[in-house]
């Protein structure tokens, strides 16, 4: 049996996975709320669903003293962000859980850290305490404070908070910039341009880091894919910048057939490079067992963070880190070792680790099936970024 049909077989195989993972997870996620409730605290007893998002219960011993559980979620970073709150016939916040979450862990550690939950415990549900968002996670902080107003709101039967519209105009002008971003690198690219195109395209690199790195924080990573496969973001988003990235990324790269992100777009990918280009060095060589050691590291992750519905579950490159200071010792760790290794290597991360690549990888070899469309798996992408 050749090496491409082998490598056929382990393609279907990767899919077939995926599709198993995330089948089985929508399955393990069928009463898992109810599940949650009961696990938010050992005092409350007898819990049943009175309306949609509202459940009442008794404290333990003592069946006549109700207890109402309201859950809401609202978007954020990741996805929906869903709190629930006990409240008792006083109308008294007693107690304020995270009941589900696909932020990154750093990010929800620090809000909670700050005391974004606590704030509201011993207060009314009418005469809530002013909480304000914590920097560095807004996002993340402003989604739990909306979940607890929404779900007291779910509780009294009231109208809930007014969603702030996801589509406001810093979020147009993010878009536009991403994609201003995508038509520069394909023209520059393409045999209409006339100048010098490395200079060129270490240029518009430049531009993006400071844009969707600095500026955005818009930076897709593997969890973006999961979001994107899972119908995650039809719940909502915090801010969809990094989804329409990987959209248009996507786009670009099945209608041009360049990886036209990787080469001319990615921060950290602009970051390394421009460390590489001060000592001048070259690409690392990719070893087989590299390559394929990467490649089954991304399958297993993006097939765990489908099953459990959480596509932070798939998040392990040190770009938070980079860009927003946000992410564990170990991730520091990791982040500052890349960061040194560019200075010997080039583009070390996205050469030998990046998930981001292997995803693209594997879509060049799907896409090398089309009669019309030949291309040898990962070729495509070596010539881009070699210049």
């Amino acid at each position: 049996m050749s090496r491409k049909r082998v490598e056929q077989i382990l393609a279907l195989a990767s899919i077939c996975f995926l599709f198993a993972a995330w089948f089985a997870g929508g399955v393990r996620s069928k009463g898992e709320i109810l599940e949650q409730i009961k696990n938010i605290s050992s005092q409350i007893q007898g819990v049943t669903q009175i309306r949609p998002q509202v459940f009442e219960g008794y404290r333990r011993g003592n069946p006549s003293e109700k207890l109402y559980i309201g859950i809401a979620g609202h978007p954020s970073y990741g996805g929906l962000l869903q709190v629930a709150i006990v409240v008792n016939s006083n109308q008294t916040i007693e107690r304020v859980a995270l009941l589900q979450d696909t932020d990154t862990g750093t990010y929800i550690t620090k809000v909670l850290g700050n005391g974004v939950l606590d704030a509201f415990l011993g207060h009314k549900t009418s005469q809530f305490p002013q909480v304000d968002a914590v920097s560095g996670a807004t996002l993340t902080s402003t989604a739990m404070i909306k979940g607890v107003e929404k779900a007291a709101a779910s509780i009294h039967g009231s109208f809930q908070p007014k969603e702030k519209d996801a589509f406001s105009k810093e979020e147009v002008v993010k878009a536009a910039a991403t994609l201003g971003l995508f038509l520069t690198a394909v023209f520059i690219s393409s045999r209409f341009f006339r100048w010098n195109k490395k200079y060129a395209r270490l240029g518009l690199l430049g531009v993006s880091t400071v844009i969707l790195g600095g500026l955005y924080g818009a930076q897709f990573s593997l969890s973006s894919f999961v979001l994107l496969l899972s119908g995650g973001w039809t719940k909502g988003l915090g801010s969809y910048t990094s989804l329409i990235c990987l959209i248009l990324a996507l786009l670009f790269f099945f209608t041009t057939r360049k990886n036209l992100y990787c080469a001319m777009i990615c921060p950290f990918g602009g970051v390394q490079e421009g460390l590489g280009r001060i000592t001048r060095c070259s690409p690392p060589r990719k070893r087989e067992w590299m390559k394929w050691s990467a490649r089954l590291f991304t399958l297993f992750a993006m097939g765990m963070a489908l099953y459990f519905r959480n596509a932070s579950n798939a998040t392990y490159e040190p770009f938070g880190m980079v860009f927003s200071f946000i992410g564990s010792d170990a991730l520091f760790a990791l982040t500052i070792l890349i960061l040194l290794a560019s200075l010997f290597v080039r583009r070390p991360w996205c050469t030998l680790f990046c998930p981001v690549t292997c995803v693209f990888d594997f879509l060049a070899f799907v896409r090398s099936w089309v009669p019309f469309n030949r291309e040898p798996w990962n070729e495509g992408r070596k010539k881009e970024v070699a210049s």
